[in-house]
């Protein structure tokens, strides 16, 4: 009998501070090789392999920007993966523009 197909998922609105607690935590996970996930519904240990898969969407528009990151990790290498290097930079964000103002 195959295994079921287990998800967590959670959604909750976070400050800065805490989403860079939260990927550093990711990353130091990603670097033990093991993950674990949980809130007050569900609990998920996930077991990061060496090779991993990785995309990454970026959408802007005039009101609203989002940033997906999806990480798989098979038992199998996929040959027909694009290893395209990918670029990531911190930049300070540009303070506002102030308006002038007509008297």
């Amino acid at each position: 009998m195959a295994k079921k197909t287990e998800y967590f998922e959670h959604e909750s609105l976070q400050d800065k501070e805490s989403v860079v607690n939260y990927l550093n935590a990711l990353a130091e996970g990603i670097a033990k090789g093991e993950i674990l996930i949980s809130d007050d519904d569900d609990t998920q240990i996930l077991n990061p392999q060496n090779l991993a898969l990785m995309s990454i969407r970026a959408k802007k528009s005039k009101n609203e920007q989002s940033l997906r990151l999806k990480l798989e990790w098979k038992q199998e290498n996929d040959e027909d993966v694009d290893n395209t290097p990918l670029f990531i930079k911190a930049k300070k964000a540009k303070k506002a523009a102030k308006k002038k103002t007509k008297k």
